[in-house]
């Protein structure tokens, strides 16, 4: 705003952390909302507590990044935390401070090859996303790059901890084998590929937070009125947040000591991973084409619905802790947390944006926890069938995501293989059988058979038949009416 004074290093509170005399101990690849309301608050955190001591270098490496942005604001920015603790609504604002300067890849590479080469720089953490995170984007020949600079100046430093966030199964190990292929046939490759083994660790890591992106105009605007200033960086997020990281917990913690309620350091973090793949990221997938069906545009809307909100609940506690190896304490503790989280009031999180690519998060996401629950119980998710039928109407009936659905063209073959297109009458219920049938068995879809499971295509059968004569809502008040559904309910917040 052009009355405020813009956000600068005049701002930084004097009672606060002498950020200007930490040196700058941690590399970051990305200068997107999410690592600067997860990496960059918990090192803040950290920071203030007088734990860890220390401030991050961003290296920008494309063009839409913020570098320049951050720069002109010294590195600071306000993080606004919005949402729901124990039922009761909380808003929260800080400066945060963590953030030295950003360096841009393309035209100042030299720099931040000298940042690596110090001994002081112990973390390299990224979030190029999904694209970015491949032998043949920038990315990995980039940290390759900056890894053979320390291998050449400073071969005897202190080891460095490679810490990716993006969403990939393994993220550590897989990006080690990308540095490693690329480290074959340069200058000096066994002694530098012999140093990787023994001076870098890569550590896989979840992260879990959700960011709301930048605020509109009008409420940009009321929160720079708040806080006094302009802030071209302005993060909100909600309370929620949580980072995993594998590491040995004592190694990790001399280099890195951010470690605390919200951080957490692990030989093994595959139960925080199963329990947000499953809890969280399954509870979206199965519900978004429900809700696409019911017209309903957010997850807020559709966790505050009767019906929906009926669903959610039923496969949180019910469908979904059954089909995996959860504890059931830790499974209904994380999922009230979740809904929590849904009924976020400040949260616009839209169904057609979570269905972007819809098949593949479902054979991720929600495949697994139907093929665990049928071979436990020996009979079909009664949920989790109605939403692979909903995903089925879904993908015939709605206009396709923002973000498209590549495997959508491998749905259709099975439409028309099953003559669903043109049944109608007595022959509606033996097309959609067909198609059930079809589409579920599709291995190379699901990456196995889901029709052999007991019972899943005859109950996707009957939702698909329901959903066609009756609509969704009457399906959700059928599921809503089940004896299994009404009784067996531990907790419903």
């Amino acid at each position: 705003m052009a009355d405020l004074p813009r956000l600068s290093g005049a701002h930084w509170p004097r009672a606060a952390y002498h950020r200007a005399e930490l040196p700058e101990r941690v590399l970051q690849f990305g200068t997107g909302m999410l690592l600067r309301a997860v990496c960059a608050a918990s090192v803040d955190a950290a920071n203030a507590a007088g734990a860890f001591g220390g401030r991050i270098v961003v290296v920008q490496s494309t063009p839409q990044g913020q570098a320049a942005a951050l720069n002109a604001q010294d590195g600071l920015f306000t993080l606004v935390e919005r949402g729901l603790e124990h039922g009761a609504p909380v808003e929260r604002t800080r400066l945060v401070g963590s953030i030295a300067r950003a360096l841009v890849a393309e035209t100042q590479w030299d720099a931040v090859r000298d940042i690596v080469a110090r001994p002081e720089l112990r973390v390299i953490v990224s979030n190029v996303t999904e694209a970015g995170f491949r032998l043949d984007a920038g990315f990995p020949a980039r940290l390759t790059d900056l890894l053979h600079t320390r291998f050449a100046r400073r071969p005897d430093g202190p080891p460095v901890f490679v810490i990716p966030t993006e969403l990939v199964d393994d993220n550590g190990p897989r990006l080690a084998a990308m540095v490693e292929q690329l480290a074959e046939g340069g200058e000096h490759a066994p002694e530098f590929r012999d140093w990787l083994g023994r001076r870098v660790r890569f550590c896989s890591s979840l992260v879990d937070r959700i960011t709301t992106g930048t605020p509109a105009r009008d409420a940009h605007a009321a929160l720079e009125r708040r806080v006094g200033y302009s802030d071209a960086l302005l993060t909100v997020a909600e309370p929620h947040c949580f980072w995993a990281i594998a590491a040995d917990p004592a190694e990790l913690h001399t280099a890195f000591a951010i470690d605390a309620a919200s951080v957490i350091f692990a030989p093994d973090i595959a139960f925080y991973r199963e329990r947000k793949l499953r809890l969280l990221n399954g509870a979206h997938t199965a519900t978004a084409p429900l809700a696409l069906l019911a017209g309903v545009r957010t997850v807020r809307e559709a966790a505050l619905q009767p019906r929906l909100g009926a669903f959610l609940r039923h496969i949180l506690f019910e469908e979904i802790p059954a089909g995996t190896e959860l504890p059931g304490d830790a499974a209904a503790a994380f999922a009230r947390t979740v809904l929590e989280r849904f009924r976020n009031p400040w949260l616009d999180h839209e169904w057609r944006v979570i269905a972007t690519n819809q098949t593949a998060k479902l054979r991720l996401r929600v495949a697994p926890v139907i093929a665990g629950f049928a071979r436990k119980r020996g009979r079909a998710p009664q949920g989790l069938a109605l939403a692979c039928a909903a995903y089925l109407q879904w993908a015939r009936s709605c206009p396709p995501p923002p973000g498209g659905d590549v495997d959508l063209p491998l749905i259709e073959r099975h439409w028309r293989a099953a003559g669903r297109e043109t049944a109608s009458g007595p022959g509606l219920a033996a097309a959609l059988e067909r198609l059930a049938a079809s589409a579920l068995g599709d291995a190379s879809l699901w990456g196995g058979n889901l029709a052999e499971l007991p019972g899943l295509v005859e109950t996707t059968t009957r939702w698909l038949l329901l959903l066609e004569r009756e609509g969704v809502y009457a399906a959700l008040d059928a599921l809503r009416g089940m004896p299994e559904h009404s009784t067996t309910g531990r907790t419903r917040p």
